[in-house]
């Protein structure tokens, strides 16, 4: 059983590297860029014989304490 933990900036936080690359892709001629957002992906792979539920959560709790900083990001988990 394996899942992909995605976590993203939120809407309204400072992300400097991208403010960076759009300032950088206007500097080069590129238009019409409105905004750039990053995000991160984590697979996390279980052993078969541990239970779809508990996979789930194991994985939430990682997402939550381990990954993301809940004051600055947002995540998502889904079954790959």
């Amino acid at each position: 059983m394996k899942y992909r933990v995605t976590i993203a900036i939120k809407d309204g936080v400072l992300d400097p590297e991208m403010e960076t690359l759009q300032r950088l892709l206007k500097r080069s001629g590129v238009q019409g860029v409105a905004q750039l957002a990053h995000t991160q992906q984590f697979d996390i792979t279980f052993a078969d014989d541990l239970e779809a539920q508990q996979a789930e959560q194991v994985t939430k709790t990682i997402a939550e304490d381990v990954l993301a900083n809940p004051e600055i990001h947002d995540w998502t988990i889904a079954p790959v």
